[in-house]
């Protein structure tokens, strides 16, 4: 599952789930702060606010050749964050915090270790039921109309997958993203997969807006979205050589966001 449907929306699931548990770890805080006649909400918000500002400043540093404009940096929607920035930011913070404000020390702590021992616990339950989602045996057609297998056409190598539709905007707005990442990641095999539409309105929004790819599938029943449970549009699936989901996106990519789990993936561009 990569999304959370809330009436008509759909909503990341990695970073709902980090919402819940900062605010479960607020709501902590604010308890054990009350014993000790404290507040503690202004500094976990500076450690949160704080920490994913180092890691996107260096996120943007890592990809700054990925990035056309300095807006394309300010736009977070992308969710590009450098992990391990991240961590270390929020680590010096509570560090700094925990020396400054001394009565607010076990506060800070309850609310910090909460964050993290439920994220932390909801991250391993999307990891284990990652693990045991594969490529389905789809046969799927081409705009040609020939018929192709989806998980023989992934064996063998990395596979992205994108869940498109012409009338997405985002996913508009993507697409010469992956056009481009298909040139520089001949190691890796991009498939576009359109959702539920006919044939002839793909071809036309493809050659309105001048794009080719080698595999641009037709999924007219969002059979792959329903069997792996990918809510909204646009969604990209990352697929081992034997077919297993490494790892997925939901949500508007940036070349410098895509190059990011590439190279997690332990691909570099040419």
């Amino acid at each position: 599952m990569t999304a959370v449907n809330v009436g008509p929306l759909a909503l990341p699931l990695s970073p709902l789930l980090l919402l819940i548990s900062v605010l479960l770890g607020l709501l902590v805080a604010a308890l054990v702060g009350r014993k000790y006649n404290v507040s503690v909400t202004d500094p976990l918000l500076t450690l949160l606010l704080g920490s994913l500002l180092l890691g996107r400043l260096v996120f943007v540093a890592r990809f700054a050749d990925s990035y056309n404009s300095v807006w394309q940096m300010l736009d977070i929607r992308d969710r590009g964050f450098d992990t391990t920035a991240t961590l270390l930011g929020a680590l010096m913070i509570l560090v700094w915090l925990l020396w400054r404000r001394k009565q607010q020390r076990q506060a800070l702590l309850a609310g910090v270790l909460t964050v993290t021992m439920l994220f932390g616990v909801f991250s391993s339950v999307i990891y284990i039921g990652r693990q045991q989602a594969t490529l389905p045996e789809l046969t799927l057609q081409q705009l040609k109309g020939d018929s192709v297998n989806l998980a023989e056409l992934g064996r063998g190598q990395i596979t992205v997958v994108n869940l498109w539709a012409t009338w997405c905007p985002p996913c508009r707005r993507e697409m010469p993203v992956l056009q481009q990442a298909e040139q520089d990641y001949p190691e890796v095999r991009f498939v576009l997969l359109n959702q539920r539409e006919h044939p002839e309105t793909v071809q036309q929004y493809l050659q309105q807006a001048g794009l080719t790819f080698q595999y641009l599938l037709l999924d007219r029943q969002g059979q792959l979205a329903t069997q792996l449970g990918a809510h909204g549009l646009p969604v990209t699936l990352y697929f081992g050589a034997e077919g297993q989901l490494l790892n997925s996106h939901m949500g508007e990519l940036s070349a410098a966001s895509l190059a990011q789990s590439l190279q997690q993936l332990g691909v570099g561009a040419e």
